[in-house]
């Protein structure tokens, strides 16, 4: 199902829907959508059950799913953050028997959210055995980053709900300058609205861009912090080339670089200490996610390679302070070998 067919289905949700592709700010915005269409504001606390991939089992996703909706005829289910390639033979088996449960539920709405690396479509037309079964109990949504008209569609909307004009040629250059990320894309045109309320500006286009955004190579700096995340060692080292070929500051790069390895290991103490994936996004403000996908690495890796890689990162940053700009590229390339290593 495609998003724009999702956006129909939106109007008579049933059954579940599994939300997965590349854009997680979509799939957060659609979860926050379809949250207002099911609950009517009365026991929302008791309506609207979360769970989180750390706290997944079949049983707690079947007692979800059949429990009773508390004074009103719907409730919503949510999963988020399940690592689906990590389950084997025997948990996809009881996944899928857990599933069932949303055939027979007329008054549950099921949503799970799949972040593109802990899921596997297949390649082509073969689908995987995973998305064949959950094919079987939930209707699939791909949720990509946006172009074309739906992506003009999309920042002309931003734009109206400041009641604020954009002109429309500048699309492709809104994107080429502050980036493909859709949150990123979001702040900026929040900046640029409140820039022109406060200047009285009717119409938005390249001069105002290019005075009030951030030019940001910050699609290759998640590019490389997230396959560092995930450890797929080829697209680090070929983003990183990429940069220092297009003379990207390295100290901009290795910032990057820190400021991940720093998040990941606060979110480790929390998450070691027994704090959820909500309560972590709301202790460090950061977005539910980005958290889940932390969570993801701690769940593959241990506490004591995360504090080599942050006294590694801290070796680099002291040292870079202390050459010239050119040198520092040497350090960034080094750091990142070491990390890869580890």
């Amino acid at each position: 199902m495609t998003e724009t067919e999702f956006k129909q289905e939106l109007k008579n949700l049933h059954g579940g829907y599994l939300l997965f592709g590349e854009e997680d700010y979509l799939k957060f915005s659609y979860s926050k959508e379809i949250a207002k269409k099911v609950l009517d504001g009365s026991f929302d606390e008791f309506n609207h059950v979360v769970i989180y991939g750390e706290e997944y089992t079949p049983q707690k996703l079947i007692e979800a799913i059949t429990t009773l909706p508390m004074m009103s005829d719907k409730k919503l289910v949510e999963v988020r953050g399940l690592d689906y390639k990590s389950l084997k033979k025997e948990g996809l088996i009881e996944l899928d028997k857990a599933l069932t449960a949303i055939d027979d539920c007329d008054h549950t709405i099921l949503v799970m959210r799949a972040d593109e690396s802990m899921f596997d479509l297949g390649r082509g037309k073969n689908q995987s055995e995973m998305l064949k079964m959950l094919s079987k109990h939930l209707q699939i949504v791909e949720l990509d980053f946006p172009k074309g008209n739906r992506l003009t569609a999309w920042i002309t909307k931003h734009f109206s709900k400041w009641d604020i004009e954009f002109d429309t040629n500048y699309c492709e250059y809104l994107v080429d300058y502050c980036g493909h990320d859709m949150w990123a894309l979001t702040n900026e045109i929040d900046k640029l609205c409140s820039y022109a309320l406060a200047n009285k500006i009717k119409k938005v286009g390249k001069n105002e861009i290019e005075k009030v955004c951030f030019q940001t190579s910050e699609y290759d700096d998640f590019q490389l912090t997230n396959s560092l995340l995930e450890g797929n060692r080829k697209v680090v080292f070929e983003t990183l080339k990429r940069q220092k070929n297009n003379h990207e500051p390295p100290n901009i790069i290795l910032f990057s670089i820190v400021k991940m390895y720093s998040e990941l290991y606060a979110v480790s103490r929390l998450y070691l200490s027994g704090e959820t994936r909500g309560q972590i996004s709301l202790d460090l403000k950061i977005h539910e996610f980005k958290v889940g996908k932390y969570i993801n690495k701690i769940s593959r890796t241990t506490q004591p390679r995360i504090e080599r890689c942050i006294e590694l990162c801290h070796d680099a940053d002291i040292k870079s302070k202390s050459i010239s700009i050119g040198s520092q590229y040497s350090v960034v390339e080094n750091l990142v070998s070491l990390l890869c290593a580890i």
